[in-house]
């Protein structure tokens, strides 16, 4: 069976964040949640705000590792708890959106041979995304790729915070191949990490899954199809590894 698509992971794969993540966006995202624990009537202090934040993201790995969804309003709401403020959804809900949104004041850095690649190979084949969110919702990830103009290159989309399955689950793989109208026999997909990328492919029936090591290099089973480590790579890898012509649309 031919191959007519690719999957892509996005955090790692496609994308990293910028050095203002760490710094002017962190300290924005302090600065929201200070302003949630003042208006709440129980000022908290930055080192509190800061302990409960590393507290609500280890609590968020934990669930990532267990194969369950934490979105951005649960990680708001732990955090609330941690630092003792009143349960209050509506004020969680506001917090939330200001602690999303204020992603979008920095910048992603696109990984080797993506802005170069991803045009080449949506000439060709149907070109979808499976991502794991944190507190990066699908909406503030969709507005970085417009940002980049490669939205419109993507036609299936598929985000935990939105379809509340992670990877390696295959209904995450799912949601994308049924918008894009693919099987996942007809699917190649590529990711950065074996247990969620490479095992998820597979569980849901991809013939191929591709390792990406440009960011950052992940051991561990099941043995991809290949390694790459810029996109440019994956064009001679389906032409001359995987060989298989691309169906007509």
């Amino acid at each position: 069976m031919s191959i007519r698509a690719i999957t892509f992971d996005f955090w790692g794969t496609l994308f990293t964040e910028g050095p203002e993540y760490a710094g002017s966006i962190k300290s924005l995202r302090n600065e929201i949640l200070m302003d949630a624990a003042s208006e709440a009537g129980v000022p908290a202090e930055p080192d509190a705000v800061m302990a409960a934040w590393r507290q609500a993201a280890l609590d968020f790995d934990a669930a990532w590792m267990a194969e369950q969804v934490m979105t951005p309003f649960d990680r708001v709401t732990r955090i609330f708890s941690y630092l003792g403020l009143p349960y209050d959804e509506g004020h969680i809900a506001l917090t939330t959106q200001r602690i999303v949104e204020a992603g979008l004041k920095g910048s992603l850095i696109p990984l080797p041979g993506v802005l170069e690649a991803l045009p080449q190979l949506a000439r060709q084949y149907r070109l979808g995304i499976v991502s794991d969110t944190g507190i990066s919702s699908g909406r503030i990830l969709r507005e970085q790729l417009r940002r980049h103009k490669l939205h419109d290159l993507f036609s299936g989309f598929s985000f935990s915070d939105e379809t509340g399955v992670v990877k390696p689950r295959p209904e995450a793989f799912l949601a994308a191949l049924d918008e894009m109208g693919v099987k996942p026999q007809e699917a190649l997909h590529i990711g950065d990490i074996p247990r969620t990328d490479i095992a998820g492919a597979y569980q849901t029936g991809y013939p191929y899954a591709v390792l990406y090591t440009g960011h950052t290099h992940r051991n561990g089973p099941p043995e991809p199809t290949a390694r790459v480590g810029n996109h440019l790579e994956l064009l001679l890898l389906l032409k001359e590894v995987i060989g298989h012509p691309p169906r007509a649309m």
